[in-house]
């Protein structure tokens, strides 16, 4: 594969999309003549270095970091908040040899966190999933920062794990509890009287909630996959997110209440108050939860202003292509306009369910170590660039798992870009210059587009193919002129890089309820037929178009991506032309790109060796049904073979016809049981499944095939490869 390394270059978009870029050339450097040169002293001509290609920033190389010093050793205790509801604590901090609190002030790292107890433990494991112990446990946030020197403070959200009170869905008294907690922690006899937060999804949208409330000693946040609002975790300016879309219905209500039921960690200790965070679901805004209309609910969980404003350094952690937590939930961040001490990654992963935050693996462990001495132990220590942006060539869903090119590196999000603007014709191209006149092109939509969006209706419009790479960085944005014939249906722009062979890779996607065309807090009726003006959001892209790559912007009513409640017209109209529709696409005009090459584990080979062979099989669950029985999984076993090179294991599995199939990988132990789940995969797609595993260790393992949604004895194929250090498959 020929390295693209640091190469400045003019990016155009083919003799169509014309674009003119400043490319700076480097100044040659002078040789100095060798001490035994016999023409030394004398005038001779210059001779040119070649340029060194920029590395990628190596965070397990960082000097100075805070090491392993002490033991570890735990204190619970029950908080009193504002209104005399006692939220669980669990502090972690350094022991002395027996076992005893070793007297200091430490810095502090806080998780709030409404899963503690049922979905996850008390120690930090989601967001730091690395490094492991000889047992291949996670250490956690605990594990890890208490021996070296840090206090780390657990914290259980009201109504949820062992606190009391009712669930909160990141309200008022959430934002009070996190305020009080965060100020008892700075003010504590062991705290160095700096406080900083981390967590990933819900548990990552409760750093930005503390940020806002400017609690006293919040040094600093690194939300991973989080938001500052509950409307952007629900909707897509009225569009619904598929599954997320019911968590606050029902879905953290169940969590809270299984809490509470026989073998819940808090039954009978509060039984009067089990089940009451029914009446803060979000089900009491109505009928405003299917048109996805902003209301006071929204309202009373917006902390965007406050969060976009806090004056703190935030390291802000996302994936385009995070299908829990939506990157839309890190606009408040990107409204910070680069401010200086902010820092961001922003790679091309999933939300990492049964795997890790960001598959960035020990990169991201030293990374977050190396924030919190910064910020918090106040050493003097790298932290890497302000900005990288992590791309991947290939598919979508190894985009999503893991796979990795190269990193665009900048100084700020977002990134240094400047807006082209795109003009869809009536003849479906997509090309800079405005057709002359006006044109409209129309489809039919339908809800097939959840399980097939290239098969359902739609109208495509598709660029020329790129003269260069073109670096695509930032938020694109979309004057969309349509109109529709059904009182209520849902606008999707897909945006695509095409290959030359066709293949369509989704790198960003934009979505509207026609009704909230005004704004999403003010809903206006549709007149069918009439053409309408609206700006629907767009999720933020950092994308490498490939040179001979195509830009496709398609349009239709249903997608994987969202709930196809509102999907059928029979007639959608996209205007064109003067007046019509305009899509605007971020262009990185000097990228500073370096080959992504870093080591993703500690113990990796110096060299990449080859990866062991790619494995094929079958298997057929003999039903289907939500829990996993021995009538609807069916597993394959197979070896991780000593002597190759498997940075990574990926696992692909397309069933025979349309199902949900959900993945779960285990390990067989010494004694010949199976371990818990390594890892899983479960997007809810009904086309295809995948999970990765990093790392795997020589051994016995199987592949766990549960046939979630899907007709009996549906067949699924699974397709195992093997990735080395390099990312190439064996």
């Amino acid at each position: 594969m020929t390295t693209r390394s640091g190469r400045r270059v003019a990016r155009t978009l083919g003799a169509a999309l014309p674009l003119v870029v400043a490319v700076a050339l480097a100044q040659p450097a002078s040789a100095a003549p060798r001490p035994d040169n016999p023409g030394r002293g004398h005038d001779r001509a210059p001779v040119a270095q070649p340029e060194q290609p920029p590395a990628a920033f190596d965070y397990t190389q960082i000097e100075g970091l805070t090491a392993d010093r002490y033991g570890t050793v735990k204190e619970t205790l029950e908080l009193p908040m504002h209104d005399g509801t006692e939220v669980h604590i669990e502090v972690t901090r350094p022991a002395d040899e027996s076992g005893q609190p070793v007297a200091g002030q430490w810095p502090v790292i806080l998780e709030a966190s409404p899963y503690h107890g049922t979905l996850a433990d008390r120690e930090g494991r989601r967001i730091l999933p690395d490094p492991r112990d000889e047992d291949g446990t996670s250490l956690g946030l605990t594990g890890y920062f208490a021996p070296k020197g840090y206090a780390v403070v657990m914290m259980d959200l009201r109504g949820t794990g062992l606190s009391d009170g009712c669930l909160d869905h990141l309200a008022a008294n959430d934002a009070q509890d996190l305020k009080t907690v965060v100020e008892w922690a700075a003010a504590q006899p062991w705290s160095n009287g700096r406080v900083g937060m981390t967590g990933h999804s819900y548990v990552g949208s409760t750093p930005s909630l503390a940020a806002a409330m400017d609690p006293q000693g919040l040094e600093t946040i690194v939300p991973s996959a989080g938001m500052a609002t509950m409307y952007d975790h629900q909707f897509q300016a009225g569009v619904p997110y598929f599954l997320q879309w019911a968590g606050p219905m029902e879905a953290y209500e169940q969590i809270a209440l299984e809490r509470d039921l026989p073998d819940g960690e808090h039954f009978g200790q509060k039984p009067e108050e089990t089940g009451c965070g029914l009446p803060n679901s979000s089900l009491t805004a109505g009928e405003a939860q299917l048109s996805g209309q902003y209301t006071s609910w929204h309202g009373e969980r917006d902390w965007r202003a406050g969060a976009t404003a806090a004056d703190i350094p935030v390291f802000m952690v996302h994936g385009v292509n995070d299908n829990a937590a939506r990157v839309a939930g890190m606009d408040w961040f990107t409204q910070r306009g680069g401010r200086d001490g902010d820092k961001i990654w922003l790679g091309q992963w999933d939300h990492g369910s049964g795997c890790c935050p960001t598959r960035r693996g020990i990169q991201w462990t030293y990374a977050l170590h190396a924030w919190f001495d910064a910020h918090l132990a106040q050493r003097d220590v790298e932290t890497g660039p302000a900005a990288e942006l992590f791309l991947s060539d290939g598919t979508f869903e190894g985009g999503r798992t893991g796979d990795r090119s190269q990193i665009l590196v900048d100084s700020q999000w977002p990134a240094t870009a400047s807006h082209l603007t795109l003009h869809p014709a009536a003849d479906g191209t997509l090309g800079t210059t405005a057709p002359a006149v006006p044109g409209a092109v129309s489809f039919t939509g339908d809800p097939s587009g959840f399980a097939d969006p290239q098969g359902t209706g739609g109208v495509d419009f598709v660029s020329e193919p790129v003269a260069e790479d073109t670096v695509l960085a930032g938020k694109p944005l979309m004057d969309l002129v349509a109109s529709v014939t059904a009182p209520r249906v849902h606008l999707i722009g897909t945006l695509y890089d095409e290959s030359p062979d066709g293949e369509r890779r989704r790198i960003s996607q934009f979505a509207i309820n026609p009704e909230l065309r005004v704004g999403v807090a003010t809903p206006k009726p549709v007149i069918p037929g009439q053409l309408m003006q609206m700006q629907p959001p767009g999720f933020a892209m950092a994308h490498n178009l490939r040179e001979g790559h195509r830009l496709t912007l398609r349009f239709t009513t249903s997608d994987p991506d969202k709930v196809p409640t509102f999907a059928v017209d029979p007639r959608v109209t996209i205007a064109t032309g003067p007046g019509g529709t305009v899509l605007q696409v971020p262009v990185a005009g000097s990228p500073v790109l370096v080959d992504d090459t870093v080591p993703f584990s500690l113990d990796a080979p110096a060299e990449a060796g080859p990866a062991q062979p790619e494995e094929q099989a079958s298997v057929t669950p003999v039903a289907g049904g939500p829990e996993r029985t021995p009538l609807t999984v069916a597993f394959h076993e197979f070896d991780v073979q000593e002597g190759f090179d498997n940075a990574a294991l990926l696992v692909s599995a397309v069933p025979s016809m349309q199902a949900d199939i959900d993945l779960y990988l285990q390990r067989q132990n010494a004694d010949g049981t199976w371990s818990s789940d390594l890892t899983s995969g479960g997007s809810a797609s009904l086309t295809e499944e995948s999970l990765r595993l990093a790392n795997p260790v020589p051994g016995r393992y199987r592949l766990e095939v549960h046939n979630w949604a899907g007709a009996p004895s549906t067949r699924v194929d699974v397709t195992l490869t093997f990735l080395n250090s390099a990312g190439d498959a064996g």
